[in-house]
């Protein structure tokens, strides 16, 4: 079945990175001017993506958004990676009880941009990497292994059995990110919770750090992905 990416970085992305199956690239006419859309069909065309100019109505039908900037990609299903195949990385990283398509793209794009390769998504309660997601990721997505196959539980328990260090961030936790850096830890499951709910109870009952970011501000916490952002800097 297609998935419609929308957007100039995701469709630059999908194609560049290639490991979905890419049927065309649909561009707004009349834009062939625009320099961005302009090197798009030129990197679709160098990668022997089919290319089609389409009017603007034309896109929305196809990704329901006026957020396209003139351009809709056609492709495959996202290859997900067994969970399996991914224990042994030195990096993890465990969105729970994330409900917000963006909060997940935006924490994809950190993780890419900090080497963080590995994304763990709940089989239920999260967003998976859908169009949206991967539009609020820029498509850096696209090159990361994403593990949808368990519960956020389950993601846990396998990794403690593994040697993993479970580090569950909480804005009450009785140990700061950075004495959890200082403690140069071989292999890392971080765990990220909703800005509402936060990391569940039964997570954080066997998280072996519970680690806060320390704040000095007036407001009591951060965005969910500029929060993930910080820990995936300091823990990279």
């Amino acid at each position: 079945m297609s998935e419609f990416l929308y957007g100039i970085n995701p469709a630059f992305e999908a194609i560049r990175a290639g490991r979905r199956q890419v049927i065309r690239l649909y561009f707004s006419q009349g834009s062939e001017q625009n320099p961005r859309l302009k090197k798009l069909v030129q990197v679709a065309e160098k990668y022997q993506v089919p290319v089609e100019a389409v009017d603007k109505s034309r896109l929305f039908d196809l990704c329901q958004t006026r957020e396209h900037q003139g351009c809709v990609l056609e492709t495959g299903p996202f290859p997900y990676t067994p969970f399996a195949e991914m224990l042994g990385e030195k990096r993890l990283v465990l969105l729970d009880n994330i409900e917000d398509p963006h909060n997940v793209g935006a924490v994809a794009r950190s993780a890419e941009a900090l080497g963080w390769r590995n994304l763990l998504l709940p089989r239920r309660g999260c967003p998976l990497l859908l169009p949206s997601v991967v539009k609020a990721a820029a498509g850096a997505c696209e090159f990361l292994q994403v593990a949808v196959n368990c519960a956020s539980n389950q993601y846990v328990k396998i990794a403690l059995e593994e040697g993993y260090t479970v580090v569950s961030l909480d804005g009450a936790g009785p140990i700061a990110l950075e004495d959890v850096r200082s403690l140069q830890l071989e292999k890392i499951l971080l765990v990220v919770g909703g800005e509402n709910a936060g990391v569940s109870q039964f997570i954080l009952n066997h998280s072996t750090h519970i680690a806060a970011i320390r704040q000095s501000g007036r407001i009591n916490s951060l965005n969910a992905s500029v929060a993930a952002a910080l820990a995936l800097y300091l823990l990279a």
